[in-house]
């Protein structure tokens, strides 16, 4: 599995580089495999069998995960930057009484000190220089097959691998178990389709708990024999162009959001090493990716995945793709699009609910059968996505809870903020994302729309008649339209709905 194939891999590549950041910090493949072993040890000592980590994407923060899973412990993937109740619920969940962490970045971050934190920086002190050069010539000689056996059990297909948590955009964040089998088998999916060969290099700018930040900018590196280029921050935009000219990346991960940004802060001779580009976690902008093209000469593929299935669902590629869908399926991937209410399998080009089955998808939530029972149907995940099939390529319409009930008719608020930050897009050149569109209780019309527009006091007469034109009909168009510096945004790239939402029923629930 994950550990064995990493082993392999770094005893080929001993001498390689394969992680850099942001700070000039790198490890070939022997160091981090040296390092990895020896914090691991240490970490078998810490307090509980799961251990919150905190860190940001760094080389430091990926040996930290990398050590967490050889020593045997599950690595719960914390979201620093999310609200102290749901870093709490998250701990509570899975009874963490070790958080492990650097003093450095939590000092940088504005994070409190907790008594159940243990600091990198200090363990770095306790292995004496003996200790690291017999473990470093123990690696570089030792067969892989003594190694593998060192750690068979931390490698058993069914273990754990690591905990994350969904984003909470919509709701209260669920433990996601995901199992070396899980991860492994996403790795060998994704070398299929992305073809990556040993001069690639990821940026790796998505957290560690987030699980294409876990899987494609950690793992896949790791076992791929590939490099990987971190830095912390992903809205870090004219920095990032630097990153990627100086690092020659080549593979570039990120959101419709990012890419926004991306587009207008870097140039095209600094992105000439770039020959992958793909999109996620929201829907992406059709005139972001159009100009993203135009400027860069890059061409953005969108992918679709969740947390539950350990990433990507489908995937567009460079030589099979259909811009504004989501791509083709993934290997071993069975997807089935049924109709939302009786679960009955729809025909092509039907639209219905997104459900899913194969060796990446988890086998439930973390502690929670009851979640659990509601999250499978007849042995499939139902993702709560809206789509559809067509000629072989999933079409996402929507997600099944962005939907509002006005008058007794199902509106999907996704197509609302599409033409509504097209109408914003003509009057203004934006990096960030120009609106967000919620629903909350009306007492007569059962829901209303409320839209957050960035800028101050947007006109609802104009933009309702630029809806207009756009097509929209008048039962879509927003009830209230609200100022906003920036829409709220998580660390996924996604936006925070629940946010938004509790903003809009605060101001106007008592609206009729």
């Amino acid at each position: 599995m994950i550990i064995e194939s990493f082993i392999r891999t770094a005893k080929k590549n001993f001498n390689k580089i394969v992680q850099e950041d942001s700070t000039g910090m790198s490890l070939t493949f022997g160091q981090t495999l040296t390092a990895g072993i020896l914090l691991s040890k240490h970490i078998r000592s810490f307090e509980g069998e799961n251990i919150a980590l905190v860190f940001p994407a760094s080389v430091g923060g990926a040996l930290a995960f990398i050590a967490t899973t050889l020593s045997g412990k599950t690595p719960v993937g914390l979201n620093f930057i999310a609200g102290r109740d749901e870093q709490e619920w998250a701990m509570k969940t899975c009874d963490i009484k070790t958080i492990f962490t650097s003093r450095v970045f939590i000092q940088k971050a504005g994070i409190a000190e907790d008594p159940r934190m243990v600091f990198i920086e200090d363990i770095k002190e306790k292995a004496s220089k003996l200790e690291k050069l017999f473990t470093y010539f123990s690696c570089k000689f030792k067969s892989s097959r003594s190694l593998i056996q060192r750690f068979k059990e931390c490698d058993a297909p069914d273990k754990t691998a690591i905990i994350l948590f969904t984003s909470g955009s919509e709701s209260h964040p669920k433990g996601v178990p995901l199992t070396n089998k899980n991860i492994y088998m996403s790795i060998q999916a994704f070398s299929t389709v992305f073809q990556p060969n040993p001069e690639d290099k990821v940026l790796g700018t998505l957290p560690f708990f987030h699980v294409f930040g876990f899987i494609a900018c950690l793992w896949l590196p790791l076992i791929m024999g590939m490099g990987a280029v971190f830095h912390p921050n992903p809205t870090d935009y004219e920095r990032l162009g630097k990153i990627v000219h100086r690092y020659r990346v080549t593979m570039l991960l990120a959101t419709s959001t990012l890419y926004r940004g991306f587009m207008k802060r870097w140039k095209r001779e600094q992105v000439s090493s770039v020959r992958l580009a793909f999109a996620g976690a929201e829907k992406l902008n059709e005139s972001v990716r159009k100009k993203f093209n135009e400027k860069l000469g890059i061409t953005i593929f969108e992918a679709y995945g969740v947390t539950e299935s350990c990433s990507c669902i489908t995937v567009n590629c460079p030589n099979d793709f259909c811009h504004g869908s989501v791509g083709r399926l993934m290997p071993d991937v069975q997807c089935k699009i049924v109709n939302t209410e009786t679960y009955e399998e729809l025909q092509p080009g039907e639209e219905g609910l997104i459900v899913i089955k194969g060796p990446n998808v988890m086998n439930g939530y973390y502690k929670a059968p009851e979640l659990t029972s509601q999250a499978f149907h007849g042995g499939f995940y139902i993702t709560g996505d809206i789509g559809k099939f067509e000629n072989g390529f999933l079409y996402i319409t929507d997600r099944l809870k962005r939907f509002a009930k006005i008058g007794g008719e199902m509106i999907p608020l996704t197509p609302i903020e599409d033409k509504l930050s097209h109408v914003l897009d003509q009057h203004a050149e934006n990096e960030k994302r120009s609106c967000a569109v919620t629903n909350i209780p009306h007492a007569q019309k059962g829901e209303q729309l409320v839209a957050f527009v960035v800028g101050a006091n947007p006109d609802k007469i104009l933009l309702n008649r630029g809806l207009d034109q756009a097509g929209l009909p008048k039962l879509s168009q927003p009830d209230h339209y609200m100022s906003i510096d920036s829409i709220p945004m998580l660390p996924s790239g996604k936006v925070d709905y629940k946010s938004i939402k509790k903003i809009a029923i605060e101001k106007f629930v008592q609206v009729g």
